[in-house]
């Protein structure tokens, strides 16, 4: 017997923790139950399985893969059925704990690669923290962000070719500490060279694009909105490579590599 279900994964993507869903397939032996592991995302996806120590003794778990889009790991879980109360559910977290993030450690990042200012030609944005602001930019996964000053409504524009892999819209919610991390809007978008856009802060149901969209430099994707962790309507950009570890990135037509925090820049390209 072979099933296909759906089961809610704490994994480790970017900027924070959040929930999201992969698939598991799932096929019942006579002792045994199998689950593998689908990757529904059109990001690449790097999966860590660790066998808890109360439950390493009686399960089985292939415990590393680097998935595609619909790649699979197989067996990623093997569970003897008599541990198992009810096979038609069946939680992983009595078993083990989950990591995975996008992005494939193998690639090979085009550090020459000059991107495009988040907005459309000819306007201009205040920079209102860049990489390693005091406020928040101190961290492995932020270091390397830039917030645009934005205002509510206001259009984003991609700053690379790319796929959009994740989408979420459906926050109104804002406020000055990190419990409203996860609140924040946002679209993902993968680049050629396996990097990944964030543009986070996004407004409600704020995303023009959708899952699967290819998009190119310069096209809108998004309405600017204050959601998430913040204390001011703007932009948060940031580009990640594999391990949620964002990376330096620079921009067309500038002078100075890094944006400078207070400064006005004006798309020109």
């Amino acid at each position: 017997m072979k099933r296909i279900l759906l089961l809610v994964i704490w994994f480790c993507f970017s900027q924070n923790t959040v929930a999201q869903t992969i698939k598991v397939s799932k096929r019942v032996s006579e002792d045994s139950i199998y689950l593998d592991f689908i990757n529904p995302f059109y990001a690449p996806m790097e999966m860590n399985l660790y066998p808890l120590d109360s439950t390493k003794s009686i399960i089985k778990v292939n415990s590393y893969g680097i998935l595609k889009y619909n790649d699979t790991l197989k067996n990623a879980l093997v569970i003897p059925i008599n541990k198992i109360k009810d096979t038609t559910k069946i939680s992983v977290k009595p078993f083990i704990s989950f990591k995975a993030n996008f992005g494939d450690p193998n690639n090979i990042i085009d550090e020459n690669y000059r991107y495009s200012l988040p907005y459309p030609i000819g306007e201009k944005y205040k920079i209102v923290q860049s990489f390693g602001g005091k406020f928040s930019h101190n961290k492995p996964h932020s270091k390397y962000a830039i917030d645009f000053g934005t205002k509510v409504g206001d259009t984003i524009t991609a700053v690379r070719d790319g796929i959009v892999f994740f989408v979420k819209e459906d926050s109104k919610e804002h406020c000055r500490t990190r419990k409203c991390v996860d609140k924040g809007n946002k679209v993902l978008i993968l680049h050629n060279d396996g990097t990944m856009a964030h543009y986070v802060h996004l407004d409600f149901e704020g995303a023009i694009v959708e899952v699967g969209d290819t998009v190119e430099v310069g096209q809108p994707i998004a309405i600017s909105g204050m959601t998430g962790f913040t204390t001011t309507p703007h932009l948060h950009l940031v580009i990640y490579k594999s391990g949620g570890i964002s990376i330096p990135f620079y921009f067309k037509g500038q002078k100075r590599k890094k944006l400078r925090q207070g400064k006005y820049y004006r798309r020109l390209h």
